[in-house]
């Protein structure tokens, strides 16, 4: 994955040759769907996704891409709605 973005670090190897490694990119934090706020939880990378089991890949609440406040205008219109 030889893409331009990614950051390259130079390393000595064992054997006294210099190699450029290429880094991969930290995930950025989640942000709410609706009014673009980061949410507390940071996002996985892959590789940290496929160890953790399926049931705490998922988050609980109903609407997950929502921060708390949207989410409470959300619930509030439904209610109001009925």
């Amino acid at each position: 994955m030889n893409v331009r973005t990614h950051k390259r670090v130079k390393r000595k190897t064992p054997g006294g040759k210099t190699v450029t490694l290429i880094r991969k990119k930290k995930p950025k934090y989640a942000k709410c769907g609706k009014c673009g706020a980061k949410l507390r939880r940071k996002r996985l990378n892959t590789l940290k996704l496929k160890k953790i089991p399926k049931n705490q890949r998922r988050p609980e609440r109903p609407l997950p891409h929502l921060c708390s406040k949207c989410m409470r205008e959300y619930l509030k219109s439904k209610v109001k709605s009925k």
